[in-house]
């Protein structure tokens, strides 16, 4: 028989979970803080919740995979300090910049993946190894100072404008999340990604080249970090060594909260981003509400139990 947890959240890596953490969420905050729900700080919250939720698409697929991905921050990082610096210091047009920054994200992504699949490294350790090396080149591109417009705003700024009375970065957010899901969910491509996640001997018994599918997932994660920051960098008008710091924890509590367990194999891209926008909704509330900024870890470490209570009660309920 089903046990409650199931009834009320779902099976395991179902959507409604998050979904419903999401509804109590937006719930308490509003008694809390009656001022969250008025538009202007909605749209506000979707805005600054945007950068998380992209690198938190990337991230899902990696850990539906049974990896991990602990680079992403440092990807964001280096890639917006990357587009600001050829934009700002070697006057090179966002034509070029843009694409030769996304191009880079692949690349880091594609290296580590190869030292992954071909150099039989843990996905922990290479990745805790591009977290610091790439922190490092971010700090390089201009000796650990911000990069900034030295007159007006960036030439990708219009990245942080709107879109048909949308704010662009909200748009782009809702369909990168559409088109994952979608391409997950209705392509030969995601019924693999969950194979390997579920058991990887038996994908690789049905022929499914299980080296590729990995390497894949972590290119995915590094363009989409590499995208955000682009995209942080063009909201902010100006760019940090140090930005994004927290985000590869903050993807990895929200990849769990969307329903993603980290053995892999089942959930979806709309539970992680609804796990992501669960974080920027708590920052938000704290900061309404005048809080301590610390207090953000806290509640996300809560709700982050929460979650993996009724998770094992769910997986308890199958195996009896």
């Amino acid at each position: 028989m089903k046990s409650i947890s199931t009834k009320v959240f779902g099976p395991s890596g179902s959507v409604r979970r998050p979904i419903l953490f999401l509804v109590i969420a937006l719930i308490l905050s509003g008694i809390v803080a009656p001022s969250f729900l008025t538009s202007r700080n909605i749209n506000a919250l979707l805005v600054s919740s945007s950068f998380l939720v992209v690198i938190t698409i990337g991230e899902a697929l990696v850990i539906m995979t049974g990896m991990i991905d602990l680079g992403v921050e440092s990807i964001l990082a280096s890639g917006g300090m990357l587009v600001a610096f050829l934009t700002v210091m070697q006057h090179l047009s966002a034509g070029v910049a843009i694409p030769f920054t996304l191009v880079s994200g692949l690349f880091v992504g594609l290296v580590v993946g190869l030292l992954v699949t071909k150099g039989r490294i843990p996905s922990f350790i290479v990745t805790l190894g591009t977290y610091w090396g790439l922190k490092g080149i971010a700090l390089l591109f201009n000796g650990g100072n911000y990069i900034s417009p030295n007159s007006g705003e960036f030439s990708f700024s219009g990245l942080s404008g709107t879109f048909l009375g949308m704010p662009t970065l909200v748009v782009l957010m809702v369909v990168l999340v559409a088109v994952a899901q979608l391409l997950f969910s209705y392509t030969p491509a995601g019924t693999w990604i969950r194979a390997v996640g579920s058991n990887e001997m038996s994908a690789k018994t049905v022929g499914l080249n299980i080296d590729a599918m990995k390497i894949g997932m972590f290119m995915i994660s590094g363009l989409l970090a590499a995208f955000a920051g682009i995209l942080i960098a063009s909201w902010q008008g100006s760019m940090y060594p140090t930005t994004g710091a927290g985000y590869s924890l903050q993807a990895i509590a929200a990849v769990i909260l969307g329903g993603i367990p980290f053995t892999g194999g089942r959930g979806s891209i709309v539970g992680a981003a609804i796990g992501a926008l669960i974080i920027g909704l708590i920052n938000d509330i704290i900061v309404l509400v005048g809080l301590p900024s610390l207090y953000e870890y806290i509640f996300v470490a809560i709700i982050l139990v929460i979650a993996g209570l009724q998770a094992r009660a769910a997986r308890g309920a199958v195996v009896k």
